[in-house]
């Protein structure tokens, strides 16, 4: 009776062993997909166009004389969308956007951080 007993337990433990690599096996993470390219030209024929988009555009600059400019290419145009806080105080900000550039406007001295949302 006693081997019986033993040998139905090592059974036992060795199906829930077999069980337990099958779902370890089971739960493997598949590889990322590659990142998309942050750059992607056209052409139709209407004509041919550039977007940017997915590129880190965000950083922090200091207004001298009531201006700062930042210029960076990923800035394509005065339709971009872009969120500027000021850091030092709380007060109004400016952000005009431009191709290859971002013109800020606001108080003497002050830090400002600036992204392109869209």
């Amino acid at each position: 009776m006693r081997t019986r007993k033993g040998a139905s337990i090592r059974t036992v433990i060795t199906l829930l062993t077999l069980a337990g690599l099958t779902a370890a096996g089971c739960f493997q993470l598949q590889p990322q997909p590659a990142v998309p390219p942050t750059t992607m030209t056209s052409w139709g024929p209407l004509g041919s166009f550039t977007m940017s988009s997915g590129a880190v555009c965000a950083g922090q600059t200091t207004v001298t004389e009531g201006t700062a400019s930042v210029v960076d290419p990923c800035f394509t145009g005065n339709t971009n969308v872009v969120l500027c806080t000021d850091m030092t105080t709380a007060s109004a900000v400016k952000c005009a956007p431009g191709a290859g550039t971002l013109v800020i406007s606001g108080a003497k001295g002050d830090t400002i951080s600036y992204a392109r949302v869209k």
